[in-house]
């Protein structure tokens, strides 16, 4: 039906989330940090907007190459107004709308050598050409991308 729910989990310093029926084998070892990253986007300096686009883009790009892990470095937010992490925050929320849902199945906080609280492990579908079709243009709910 189209329809693709995530299980989430997450605390100050944690984040994961997966396709719900997702092997949790995958999971874990993605959480262990076993899936090598075979490209990685660094968020630190955009505003939403910005970082959307790049997020798009970056795996859109990843997508079509058939790359199945991938890193993205939101940053912790530290150097935020206020020190509140506004782009970690919502980077874990675009993960599980439209039109990301359709290319991500899990994602993780990355180990402490690869960014640790400050990135994430990303785990992709394999690309399939012709196969359930990924709208790019669509964004999601968000006030801040209007």
């Amino acid at each position: 039906d189209g329809k693709l729910e995530f299980a989430l989990a997450f605390t100050d310093e944690y984040v994961e989330g997966h396709v719900v029926g997702l092997d949790l084998m995958l999971v874990g070892k993605l959480q262990a940090g076993q899936f090598s990253p075979e490209s990685h986007l660094d968020l630190h300096g955009m505003n939403a907007q910005q970082a959307f686009d790049a997020l798009v883009g970056f795996f859109r790009a990843a997508y079509f190459k058939g790359q199945r892990t991938v890193l993205v470095v939101p940053g912790r937010g530290l150097n935020s107004p206020h020190g509140i992490p506004i782009l970690r925050e919502k980077v874990q929320e675009w993960f599980t709308q439209e039109p990301l849902k359709r290319v991500i199945l899990a994602f993780c906080t990355a180990k402490p050598s690869d960014g640790g609280a400050g990135a994430l492990y990303v785990l992709l579908r394999k690309f399939r050409k012709g196969e359930g079709k990924i709208h790019w243009e669509r964004k999601p709910v968000d006030p801040d991308l209007i």
